[in-house]
């Protein structure tokens, strides 16, 4: 039986093309990143494109969470890192979100904490957990 014809749903047909499992080298590592990046760049996804992303998101957080233990970072840092992976503008997030463009430069600088609604939008716009933008403890 042809597997193809077995997955019916869009994101069937995407785990099947993708085939995401658990990374454990650098190179498994290097080829879901290519995959992350190219699903970012798109300038729309559709919602099974939207779950795989949030998969592999998911694969590569753990697999760097293990490899590479990253220092403690703030909140606004990392909505600055984040703009910059993705080739973001304070604007795009803004009108993405609805969190205003001023409110955003805060969360930036470091004088207003992210609240757990402006979380919840960020998270979504960059397909990444809300945890994110939590402060260190």
């Amino acid at each position: 039986m042809n597997v193809s014809a077995v997955a019916r749903t869009p994101y069937e047909r995407l785990l099947l093309q993708f085939a995401p499992r658990a990374i454990r080298s650098r190179t498994q590592y290097q080829r879901v990143l290519r995959q992350v990046d190219g699903l970012m760049r798109k300038p729309k996804l559709s919602r099974a494109e939207d779950d795989l992303l949030e998969l592999l998101a998911s694969l590569v957080a753990q697999y760097e969470q293990t490899r590479f233990p990253a220092p403690d970072v703030t909140p606004g840092e990392m909505l600055a890192h984040l703009l910059e992976a993705r080739g973001a503008t304070v604007q795009d997030v803004a009108t993405a979100t609805a969190v205003p463009k001023p409110t955003l430069a805060r969360f930036l600088d470091g004088s207003q904490a992210i609240d757990a609604t402006s979380r919840a939008q960020l998270a979504k716009f960059f397909h990444v957990s809300a945890d994110l933008f939590l402060p260190a403890e």
